[in-house]
């Protein structure tokens, strides 16, 4: 279901986000601020310069050991996993832990929860329900990343294990944030040149930015529950094809963390000004 997060829009969540190119040989910048609108229900607003990116990332735990030549029997290798998922409650930085247990033989996972929170039972529903999201090959091929102990001269004499145990550790940080932000970097370049037009220049009165003039696109966002963005309208487009198509790129190929609302995911819609403007010299 696609939610444009307007639930109450005396209650506005807004994201910020500015990048500059300068030119120092010509002494001029072209300056782009773009602001994402998101209306969310009931969440606090807040301001940012493009979020950090937060990866997926896997991780095989190093297995200690003191001779040069080691049998592990008894206990099985441990992988341990992260993920992140935003949403629209406070957790407090808590990390829910499940553990995935694969039986090689029949290649079936269980999945446990280790570490349920009762102030947010919704959310230990949504962290089993990622956990429950990897494949038994998924997890073979991750627990093929070397170890570092393999990665020495020592040799660890390995017996076959019936079962391997996996932990995921899943986040839900508050708001909605980017994954992968747009740069703008061409764009900036573009209308650095419109900066450096004289009046006497040809082409200085169809200019959309000038020194005298700025210009800001308006566009609306789409983005599934993966957090990818499924589609972009300018909705108020340029007379210049060539920095429309760069806005609509760089758009289109950014991304944003997967969301939830109460632990549900969801699609949303996002509404994001980009401002062209040349500096006062």
């Amino acid at each position: 279901m696609l939610r444009h997060l307007c639930l109450d829009c005396n209650k506005k969540r807004k994201l910020h986000s500015i990048a500059d190119l300068h030119h120092n040989k010509q002494h001029t910048i072209a300056a782009i601020s773009n602001k994402a609108q998101l209306n969310i229900q009931a969440m606090s607003k807040f301001s940012i310069i493009f979020l950090s990116q937060l990866l997926f990332t896997t991780a095989a735990w190093a297995i200690e050991q003191n001779n040069s030549t080691q049998t592990i029997t008894s206990a099985p290798y441990i992988y341990s996993l992260n993920q992140v998922e935003h949403t629209n409650l406070k957790t407090e930085n808590y990390v829910w832990q499940i553990e995935l247990m694969i039986d090689t033989q029949n290649k079936s996972i269980s999945h446990k929860l280790l570490n349920p929170n009762a102030k947010f039972p919704m959310l230990d529903r949504r962290a089993l329900e990622l956990a429950q999201n990897y494949s038994a090959e998924e997890l073979e091929k991750l627990s093929n990343i070397p170890a570092i102990e393999e990665q020495t001269q020592n040799t660890i004499h390995r017996t076959a294990q019936p079962t391997k145990s996996y932990i995921l550790h899943v986040k839900f940080p508050l708001g909605v944030a980017w994954k992968k932000q747009p740069r703008f970097q061409r764009l900036a370049e573009i209308s650095a040149k419109f900066c450096k037009l004289r009046a006497d220049d040809p082409f200085y009165e169809q200019a959309i930015i000038r020194k005298d003039r700025d210009y800001t696109f308006k566009a609306k966002l789409h983005i599934n529950h993966d957090g990818v963005v499924n589609s972009v309208k300018l909705l108020n487009p340029s007379s210049n094809i060539s920095l429309n198509n760069l806005v609509y790129e760089e758009l289109k190929s950014s991304q944003f963390q997967p969301y939830n609302e109460n632990g549900i995911p969801i699609e949303f819609e996002a509404e994001q000004p980009i401002q062209l403007v040349c500096p006062h010299s």
